[in-house]
């Protein structure tokens, strides 16, 4: 917070004297005017920013609230009953006869101000708030000088005191009579909005931006997501939503207030609801439904389906297809221009993400942004619609940027957004163009775990179990080495993505890559163990790479426009098998080391190609690994030679499995939508080429990973050692920059 020098703070009267019976603003000279709203809200800044009020927060959240209210021509509201529930949280039935919360905020609000303007006798400006009413009243002094901005109020406080004298001495009338000059705006101001344990995600403002809606899953991060509201400067805290067998989560305020949308994932497909910041009952939009934004007028919704954004009338039950994502994309966070003409949304899948926008009647998307290796963090539009506001993904993290939505130039970044920030969220502006931007902060500490397959049980349970190279970063599960005695991983561990390897017991440690800006999914390892296979995401173009294990530059095998991920070494060493969209969707190809000789091997789709011990084949599953287990596939195989591709078994998770000699070691799926919601222990099992026939091999100790990452689990060929993804902990917190412009 910014301390103020007593001689530059803004004046707030109370009403009461405070010298032996005289009234405070005889003390003073009369007032000659009302100040003008930003004259106004420059002292109400100074006043927040005093070490007077820097103790209260939520006396501090009153005057702010009651303030920008009759501003905003709301004075003649201000009753108990609005206090209690707009600005604390109260329920419809609250009584204020039951509960003096506000009457008893409101005297110490006035014994406040009094303390403060004691030491303030030289305010420009005053701000009364009389008894009997909640409703602030406005006055210039004649002792003023023009507004200074928060750095001036810093720089001040000596020059000040300095210059009073000579000009009191010289007697400059003018100074007497002449309007307050509004010469600088209230810098920007980081708040802390919540600080639980785990990770808070999601804020949605309130459109006035007094409140925020977050999803929260308490401290444990393997727990189910619930719906919150929080007030912004205050304590005040409502849980909406609480059922513990769904995952809600991506809460949406709608502009005119009166409800949140969110979206509700059980053991079926997600569908999205709507309910009061009161709480209350809920009501189901739609199903499917994985997110939703609102129109301005708040009569309709935009919603992601499995496979595109539609536009959805809550008068009407209609719908509107508005776009399709393409093969290997997933059109994700809509959202609406403030004039209702315009649709931002990100694009996304396969390692990289780009901002688009469309016309909301219809018609082609147009790109915005340039191709990113990552995902894009959730975006919203500025108050004034000329701006979007997203979390780009950078090479040591997200950040948010701002670019213009009918330009063309490259995104800025927003100051005072810390690194690590997702999740943009505005609310209208609250004055000289000036608004709030909520966005939640922190970084995730996502970790390895090396399980020994061949170790005792007890009770059924897998107990050896040890961390991995642990950082506090991200780790990604790689490929064992063809011997079982090295792993190879992906890790941000530097700041940047890169594959590591090192011994299976963690020693040796090393990096192996030095690739800019890129994402990276370790593929395999050729059969000699010299060389690694991976595809890396550079300049928003995924392609197959080969590095050695030695070191030195990635020499790049595939070099064409399609998303080219997921290289596998056949046991040979003759071929590497890989998935393409060259073809217009993702499906299983081959080419020879060198990169040449490339040959479609499926044409119903695939992902995830993994070589058969006997070499004749090819195993591979139907659906796109997505971030966070659960997303379910079929297993497929197909011959080397191409042809029709057989299922093999239905329902494992993309990404949690591995193929060893005697069979395919997978996480058992549970009945569960496109979120986990469980809280069970997770069971491996083997799917075992003799019979084919699945045994489970045992309960694991904990739950794996459940966001971030994309790849979960690894086996050892041999099938004694695996490498499984876990959370180690989220750390997200809620923050709001004040005065954002």
């Amino acid at each position: 917070m910014i301390a103020s020098p007593a001689g530059d703070r803004a004046r707030c009267y109370t009403g009461r004297s405070i010298a032996r019976g005289m009234d405070d603003r005889k003390a003073i000279a009369p007032p000659i005017r009302e100040p003008s709203p930003s004259e106004t809200r420059i002292q109400l800044a100074r006043i927040l920013s005093s070490e007077v009020f820097a103790r209260s927060d939520r006396l501090s959240s009153l005057l702010r609230f009651i303030v920008e209210r009759t501003l905003d021509g709301q004075g003649h509201a201000l009753k108990e009953q609005v206090i209690a529930t707009e600005l604390y949280g109260k329920g419809s039935d609250f009584s204020s006869a039951a509960d003096p919360i506000v009457r008893v905020d409101a005297r110490r609000l006035r014994d406040k101000l009094r303390e403060y303007y004691a030491s303030a006798p030289r305010d420009p400006i005053v701000i009364s708030v009389p008894k009997g009413t909640y409703s602030p009243k406005f006055e210039a002094t004649a002792v003023s000088e023009p507004a200074l901005d928060a750095p001036a109020l810093r720089r001040s406080k000596g020059r000040w005191a300095a210059a009073a004298a000579p000009v009191l001495v010289l007697g400059l009338g003018w100074l007497a009579v002449r309007a307050i000059t509004v010469t600088g705006d209230p810098s920007p101001r980081l708040l802390t909005v919540t600080s639980f344990p785990g990770a808070e995600q999601d804020p949605s403002l309130s459109p006035d931006g007094n409140f925020v809606a977050f999803g929260w899953h308490g401290p444990d991060v393997s727990g189910n997501s619930d719906i919150w509201v929080k007030a912004v400067e205050g304590d005040e805290l409502r849980r909406l939503t609480d059922t513990p067998d769904a995952f809600e989560t991506l809460p949406a305020w709608s502009p005119d207030g009166r409800l949140i949308a969110f979206t509700r994932s059980t053991t079926g497909p997600p569908s999205v609801w709507v309910i009061s910041p009161l709480g209350g009952m809920e009501q189901r939009i739609r199903e499917p439904a994985r997110e939703s934004a609102w129109t301005p007028d708040s009569q309709s919704l935009v919603l992601g389906t499995r496979d595109a954004l539609i536009l959805h009338s809550l008068r009407t039950g209609t719908s509107r297809q508005l776009t399709e994502s393409p093969s290997g994309l997933l059109d994700v966070h809509p959202r609406v221009s403030p004039d209702g003409k315009m649709l931002a949304f990100a694009r996304s899948g396969s390692g990289r993400a780009a901002l688009f926008l469309m016309s909301l009647a219809g018609g082609q998307a147009t790109q915005r942004s340039e191709w990113a290796a990552g995902f894009i963090g959730g975006l919203a539009w500025t108050p004034d619609g000329r701006e979007i506001l997203f979390a780009q993904p950078e090479m040591s993290g997200r950040q948010i940027v701002r670019v213009t939505a009918s330009g063309t130039e490259s995104p800025m970044a927003v100051a005072g957004a810390p690194h690590g920030s997702v999740g943009p969220s505005v609310s209208r502006s609250r004055g000289d163009q000036q608004y709030r931007l909520a966005f939640a902060s922190g970084h995730p500490d996502v970790a390895l775990r090396m399980i020994d397959l061949t170790a005792d049980r007890h009770a059924g349970a897998i107990t050896a179990v040890q961390p991995f190279c642990d950082a506090t970063r991200m780790d990604m599960p790689g490929r064992f080495a063809p011997d079982g005695e090295h792993v190879a991983f992906a890790s941000d561990r530097t700041g940047s993505a890169q594959v590591w390897i090192a011994r299976r017991d963690g020693s040796n440690l090393r990096r192996v890559t030095d690739l800019p800006n890129a994402a990276v999914n370790v593929g395999s390892w050729s059969p000699d163990g010299r060389r690694i296979a991976l595809d890396a995401m550079i300049g928003g173009n995924a392609d197959i790479y080969v590095v050695d294990v030695g070191g030195g530059p990635a020499g790049r095998l595939t070099d064409s426009t399609a998303l080219e991920i997921d290289p596998e070494w056949s046991r040979d060493g003759r071929w590497i098998f890989y998935a393409s969209a060259a073809s217009g969707h993702s499906e299983i190809w081959k080419m020879r080391p060198d990169g040449s000789g490339r040959v479609q091997l499926t044409s119903d789709g695939g992902f995830e190609p993994r070589a058969a011990p006997d070499g004749r084949s090819v195993y591979f599953v139907d659906a796109r690994r997505g971030t966070g287990l659960g997303i379910r596939a079929n297993l497929k195989r197909v011959s080397i030679e191409g042809g029709r591709a057989e299922v093999v078994h239905s329902g494992l998770f993309s990404g949690a499995w591995d193929v060893t000699d005697s069979g395919i070691t997978f996480i058992v799926p549970r009945p569960i939508g496109m979120v986990d919601t469980s809280r069970d222990a997770d069971v491996l099992a083997e799917y075992t080429f003799a019979d084919r026939q699945v045994r489970p091999l045992g309960e694991l100790p904990f739950r794996v990973g459940r966001g971030w990452v994309n790849r979960f689990l690894i086996v050892s060929r041999d099938g004694r050692w695996a490498v499984a993804s876990h959370v180690e902990r989220v750390e997200r917190d809620i923050m709001v920059l004040e005065n954002f412009r």
